[in-house]
């Protein structure tokens, strides 16, 4: 039986019995003549072995910077002698042996090194014993398996590091904060090529939370926070609070910084130092099962609470545009956010003024009140709309969230030269979106769905009633080390139903084409038209795009891509008669996402309608 005694170091790091380097016998300085050489590692090693060999083998790696004299070329050949036996120990072949021989005639010199690994040894045994002793009602690791190890597996050095990881981060979880390895011993026997772990844990004392501190607060009110983090004090300790504590704040936007831990209590400590009293000791009848109080403080430093933005844009076919932003995100001192936005171009001129109120009501759910003022002209339709929803967001798991509230449209549309049409439109949305994207200005992997449905009727003006249907889904992955390749894919599909063409208003209409749908075609062209080849839009739609997004350099990438789409009069899609662009787009990454330069050509032109190409210039990803 070996003993390995690791001591909470690394099983890399230890000196296998009996393999220092002074059991290799070096070579003569006066066989080797010259330090040009060549190295021929042998033996029946696995892939894994095989791959950890050559790229941890000097020899190999630095050939090309001889060694200056026959010491340093018998020191390169040690190290590698070393590296090579510790390798085999940490993949669990114990009884692996390593040999080397040189050839000093031959023109380079050759050395060979054999390795024959033996059997891989496996994990027999598992002893994981606390001081002071836990209670068995604890919800602590007491077994290999949960630690994630397995009797009988391969003794590989990874993974029995990664247990000893475990042990101490479960222990956080389950009121044991200053849980720590004292040591972990490995037996390893030689015969019947098996490894027995021992391992000895100091658990420290039993903890409950005490009090949440908070520090730091101006502007945002405390009774705020405390409600939205919803401190478990007096439950058993667990670190899985404490972080999130910390994700919670840092996901309000409201703060620069946030640290949460523990607080030591200094006045207690003080006073018990003076009176000579006992310090409480884990083991105690009173506070084995309650466990100490340990306070927990969150020091945080408020970020400015409001900032301001502008952009601008360009398309060939609406020319250049402009928008600007202001947003306060902590109105009433409670993360009220309230952002008000305007954009304007040639064709289409926004205002609007959005309000959310976190956590209205109960936790997880936010309401909204959303305000767009919109007029706009074009070759399909001219129009003037005010538009309002308020109405409740609710998180819904880790990925989902969902909407739902009242809606009122008011609009004018004039179309084709016809008589002003007024509508006074009230309805429902409610809509659910999945998001699990790594980044919404840059993803490089994830998926994006959305649905939304909204019945509408007229109330005033022209009737009408009719239910709009919209859903998308964009995905994203990432086919090279450090993301130089994401593969990304985009699909829309949207459905009016409940009355005819005519009866919807036409900016209620489905339309596609231009830098946000189609690329390559003009703004709102594709689907039906009418005699002056103007767009009449349609009661479905369906848009896809494939983007390949090359990144050269860390600020430069070109992306290919191809676009498809078509309007339906009918009130579903049927996916036929698409009309298809391709294209190559610029992208320069900044700080705040990538600015966009896209040029496509539309592959199936119609001549009195499509120009030869479009260029947008934008900042983001097109989806």
């Amino acid at each position: 039986m070996i003993t390995l005694s690791l001591s909470g170091c690394s099983i890399l790091d230890d000196i296998w019995p009996g393999a220092e380097s002074s059991d290799v016998p070096p070579p003569r300085e006066n066989l080797i003549q010259g330090m040009d050489y060549d190295t021929d590692i042998t033996g029946e090693l696995n892939t894994r072995l095989r791959n950890l060999i050559d790229e941890s083998s000097a020899l190999l790696n630095q050939s090309e910077r001889q060694p200056a004299t026959p010491a340093a070329l018998r020191r390169r050949m040690e190290d590698d002698v070393g590296r090579f036996r510790r390798i085999l120990r940490s993949e669990g072949y114990y009884n692996g042996t390593v040999e080397t021989s040189v050839d000093q005639e031959a023109q380079p010199i050759q050395i060979t090194i054999e390795i024959d690994p033996g059997k891989q040894f496996t994990l027999s045994e598992y002893d994981l014993s606390y001081h002071p002793t836990v209670p068995e009602g604890d919800k602590v690791p007491r077994t290999a398996s949960d630690l994630g190890l397995e009797i009988g597996q391969p003794a590989r050095a990874e993974s029995l590091k990664q247990a000893e990881t475990r042990i101490t981060r479960l222990l956080s979880r389950h009121g044991y904060p200053d849980a720590e390895l004292a040591e972990a011993r490995y037996l390893a026997d030689p015969e019947d090529e098996t490894l027995r772990a021992e391992i000895t844990v100091n658990t420290g004392a039993r903890a409950r939370f005490g009090r949440l501190e908070l520090s730091g607060l101006e502007d945002v009110r405390e009774s705020y926070i405390r409600e939205l983090v919803n401190w478990p004090e007096g439950a058993t300790y667990d670190s899985r609070e404490v972080e999130r504590v910390r994700q919670e704040l840092g996901q309000t936007g409201l703060f620069s910084s946030v640290i949460v831990d523990r607080k030591q209590d200094e006045e207690q400590d003080s006073s018990q130092a003076q009176d000579g009293s006992e310090q409480p000791q884990p083991g105690k009848q009173e506070d084995e099962k309650e466990g100490e109080e340990v306070p927990v403080s969150a020091e945080v430093i408020e970020a400015p609470h409001r900032s301001i933005g502008a952009g601008v844009n360009y398309s060939t076919d609406d020319g250049p545009g402009a928008d600007a932003f202001w947003e306060h995100r902590n109105l009433f001192g409670e993360n009220e956010k309230l952002r008000l936005e305007a954009s304007i171009s040639r064709s289409r001129q926004q205002a609007e003024g959005n309000f959310r109120k976190p956590n209205f009501l109960q936790r997880d759910q936010a309401l909204l009140f959303e305000n767009t003022f919109r007029r706009e002209t074009s070759d399909a339709y001219d129009e003037l709309t005010f538009d309002q929803f308020l109405g409740l967001e609710r998180s819904i798991g880790e990925n989902w969230t969902a909407r739902f509230g009242p809606r009122l449209t008011l609009t004018q549309v004039e179309e084709d030269n016809e008589e002003d049409k007024q509508f006074f439109l009230a309805g429902v949305t409610g809509s659910a979106i999945f998001d699990n994207r790594d980044d919404p200005l840059n993803p490089t992997k994830g998926l994006r769905f959305s649905y939304s449905m909204t019945p509408l009727m007229s109330l005033y003006g022209d009737s009408t009633r009719y239910i709009i249907n919209d859903a998308s889904a964009s995905s994203y992955l990432s086919v090279l080390d450090e993301d130089r390749l994401v593969l990304a894919g985009r699909v829309r599909l949207g459905s009016i139903v409940g009355s005819s063409h005519g009866d919807v208003p036409a900016n209620q209409r489905f339309y596609a084409g231009g830098g946000g749908s189609v690329r390559g075609y003009p703004y709102q062209a594709i689907g039906p038209l009418d005699e002056d080849d103007d767009p009449e839009g349609g009661r479905a739609l369906f848009e896809m795009s494939l983007e390949a997004r090359f990144r050269v350099t860390e600020s430069i990438g070109v992306v290919p891509f191809i676009d498809a789409g078509q309007v339906y009069d009918t009130s579903w899609p049927t996916i036929d008669n698409l009309r298809w662009a391709a294209g190559l787009g610029l992208r320069y990454y900044t700080g705040i996402g990538p600015l966009r330069l896209d040029v496509a050509v539309p592959l199936n032109r119609r001549p009195e309608v499509d120009d030869p190409f479009q260029f947008y210039v934008s900042i983001g990803q097109s989806f």
